[in-house]
């Protein structure tokens, strides 16, 4: 996968390794982002210094790096990494490019083979929703055949629990120098998905997609000011950037601009959604989860209680009948992106990657979380969408504390050096519009979560996507799920059986 190349890459490390040291870790800073980025030009700059000097800050940065990784040598042995080839720009890069994601990728996956000796050998196959069938089963048969084909899995995360099934994934809690409870893989997601001490597949800072994923709301600051109305950042800090008061945000924004009488994608809102998705997300925001873990490890559903309807009917007057809220009900997001960015709408809910489409807007932006149930709730809250990674060890691996190993180091690197260049550069950087919004990227980060009936709705009878179905069809919620509690539950059940069984 990667080439070595002598004295190439020994001067490629040396510079990964003096700008690691200046990166920080997940959860940097937004006022130390300019420090760091002089700290990285001063360093950058030192390269041509003595072998002794180079060998030196090799040295003590890996020790920074890899603290607690124990720096094993493999004689050149092959990591073999299954990965969907849509994911292929977080997990491999072939040369240097001069785009800041694709050299970080390189970098890291060089530091990660000459700290450990081993080659990383990344085995591309189709594997987008349209081919989920086909790399399901390719995995599947691979794994059942007893291959050792793979020694790490990027799964599709909506997808990849059919595998899960059928006993074909490592727990990851068993397997050896691998650390679940580190910061970066995502703590919240460990807690909510492991059941009965079982864990089989885990999202991390190894991709970026975990990140773009994240729904956030954007707000439009042209609009913010037309409308005489205060900046939420305060609001988001202080604890009370709540539901109601993101409703009273909205009041009165909206206006007929083509003069037909009809609402359309050609007037202005005070808030603008195209994804069920979106709506479905506030269970999140609401810190409300479709699951209660029990006494004896298992876990159920929880799908009837008040709090659900009451979230139904907020979230579904939102979307039909709030006057100053239009659903762009099968819209695309190139579409709703355009309202947004022509100062036509003030909130625009959706995904942290979208705000890459809005590089040319000349209007300012700011990102900020979905708001809170109310004020007594802690913590801001929000999810990832399911299209993201999941990272599985297969039970056919043929050397798994060697998996363990190196996917603990790959993601250790990329929460060090891949993470800080998209956090900062491209986001903070040239997409975020004010140092306030970058706070707020640290804020939603910090509150991603997963609810498990969610994550694994396709292997559920859709019982996890009950509040996005009743949304996007129109369906009283008490009915829908009166009609579904029979099958939602014997599906959800049966799936849950395996994690129950025997270790």
């Amino acid at each position: 996968m990667i080439n070595h190349k002598g004295e190439n890459m020994k001067k490629s490390i040396a510079i990964l390794l003096a700008l690691l040291m200046m990166a920080g870790t997940l959860g940097c800073s937004s006022e130390n982002v300019q420090e760091k980025e002089t700290a990285q030009s001063d360093t950058t700059s030192s390269v041509g210094e003595t072998e002794a000097q180079e060998s030196e800050t090799e040295e003590e940065t890996e020790a920074s790096v890899f603290a607690g990784i124990e720096e094993k040598k493999f004689d050149g042995r092959d990591f073999n990494f299954l990965y969907r080839t849509t994911e292929e720009y977080q997990f491999y890069a072939e040369e240097y490019t001069g785009d800041a994601i694709n050299d970080a990728v390189h970098d890291r996956n060089l530091l990660v083979e000459s700290t450990f000796d081993t080659k990383i050998v990344g085995i591309p196959i189709e594997g987008d929703w349209g081919q989920k069938d086909s790399y399901l089963n390719s995995m599947k048969k691979s794994i059942q055949a007893n291959d050792g084909a793979y020694d790490l899995i990027d799964g599709y995360a909506a997808v990849i629990g059919g595998a899960y099934a059928d006993g074909l994934m490592m727990n990851l809690h068993d397997v050896s120098n691998l650390r679940p409870t580190s910061t970066w893989w995502s703590q919240l997601a460990v807690n909510e998905l492991t059941v009965n001490g079982k864990l089989f597949g885990i999202p991390g800072d190894l991709s970026l997609n975990l990140w773009k994923n994240i729904h956030v709301m954007f707000f439009n600051k042209a609009v913010l000011e037309n409308n005489g109305l205060e900046k939420p950042y305060d609001m988001v800090k202080n604890g009370k950037w709540t539901y109601d008061k993101y409703l009273e945000m909205n009041v009165g924004v909206a206006r007929d601009l083509d003069g037909n009488g009809e609402v359309s994608l050609e007037d202005s809102f005070g808030s603008i959604y195209y994804d069920d998705l979106s709506f479905d997300n506030f269970h999140n925001a609401f810190d409300y989860s479709y699951t209660v873990k029990n006494d004896d490890g298992s876990i159920s559903l929880d799908l009837d209680e008040q709090i659900m309807v009451d979230t139904y009917e907020k979230i579904r007057s939102l979307a039909y009948e709030n006057p100053d809220v239009y659903y762009n009900k099968g819209g695309n997001v190139e579409g709703t992106i355009d309202v947004f960015t022509q100062n036509r709408a003030l909130f625009f809910a959706s995904v942290l990657g979208d705000a890459e489409k809005m590089r040319d807007m000349n209007s300012d932006f700011g990102i900020i979380p979905f708001p809170k149930l109310n004020e007594a709730q802690e913590q801001y809250k929000t999810t990832s969408r399911d299209n993201r990674s999941m990272f599985c060890i297969p039970t056919d691996v043929k050397d798994a504390d060697f998996a363990g190993l190196i996917t603990e180091a790959l993601c250790v690197a990329s929460n060090r050096g891949v993470v800080p260049v998209y956090y900062d550069t491209v986001l903070k950087g040239k997409v975020a519009r004010d140092s306030e919004s970058a706070e707020m990227l640290d804020i939603i980060r910090s509150g991603l979560n997963f609810d498990f009936a969610a994550e694994f709705a396709v292997q559920t009878g859709r019982a996890g996507f009950i509040l996005r179905d009743a949304i996007y069809y129109d369906k009283n919620y008490t009915t829908y799920y009166n009609e579904s509690k029979k099958m939602f539950n014997k599906a959800f059940d049966r799936f849950v059986s395996y994690y129950m069984e025997e270790k």
